[in-house]
């Protein structure tokens, strides 16, 4: 697998809650929570944050330089050329691909997914989102950097390039795709652990208020169970998603 690095992408410009990735969530602001988790995978060599070059992202930019944590800067739409910078700058083999708006991403799910990757050697793409079992807010993307190249060459739609990933998952003709269950425990994909809108940060401000800092997925989903009014906040939030191949 080589250097495996982390890209975690973040904006402060989202249509649906712009400014949400340095939204305060239990005295933290929403980016930091989501760099320590993913700075605690076991399995990751580093983290990296992809931003744009968009003025909106300056404090978003400044922030992170004060808190040490690495960033590139491109295209506020082509995310994935943002992507290639990343690859690039951080000399990274395999990437993982996570996004700023899950500050509840658990280092140990992020782990399983690299781990199914590097297990599967004729395996070009490996997430758990093809059939979505974790809840919403773990979803985790792994992939070569070459894998990455080649979309980024041959990916011309707007969708392609925005959400990164969808040339690779769309094509199963070109790419050997896999997908990571989560284990039964897990299993609650409707459930929100994620920042879209304004009922999802006052739930995840709820959750942190309850559960320690560093808590993981586990703990996280007992305590949401012995408080069902939590998840009944922002369950009506509707989730935005790029279409699957069939066979998923």
């Amino acid at each position: 697998m080589g250097r495996t690095i982390i890209i975690a992408q973040a904006r402060m410009s989202s249509t649906r809650l712009p400014g949400k990735v340095m939204a305060d969530l239990g005295g933290k602001a929403v980016v930091d929570r989501v760099v320590a988790r993913a700075r605690a995978s076991r399995l990751a060599d580093d983290v990296l944050v992809a931003t744009t070059t968009d003025a909106t992202d300056d404090v978003l930019v400044e922030h992170l330089e004060v808190s040490g944590v690495g960033y590139v800067r491109g295209s506020l739409d082509d995310v994935l050329a943002r992507y290639i910078q990343a690859a690039e700058k951080s000399r990274a083999q395999t990437i993982v691909r996570v996004t700023c708006d899950c500050p509840l991403i658990d280092p140990e799910v992020i782990d399983a997914a690299i781990a199914a990757f590097g297990e599967s050697p004729e395996v070009d793409y490996c997430s758990n989102v093809l059939r979505r079992t974790y809840p919403i807010g773990m979803d985790v993307e792994v992939f070569s950097r070459q894998v990455l190249e080649r979309a980024h060459a041959d990916a011309t739609l707007l969708g392609e390039r925005e959400h990164v990933t969808p040339y690779i998952y769309q094509h199963p003709e070109l790419f050997r795709l896999r997908n990571v269950e989560a284990p039964d425990w897990a299993k609650w994909p409707e459930l929100r652990l994620t920042v879209d809108e304004d009922a999802d940060i006052e739930v995840l401000r709820e959750i942190v208020r309850l559960v320690p800092a560093e808590s993981g997925l586990r703990h996280i989903l007992e305590v949401i169970r012995a408080h069902p009014n939590v998840a009944a906040g922002n369950a009506a939030v509707a989730h935005r998603h790029v279409e699957k191949p069939r066979q998923w």
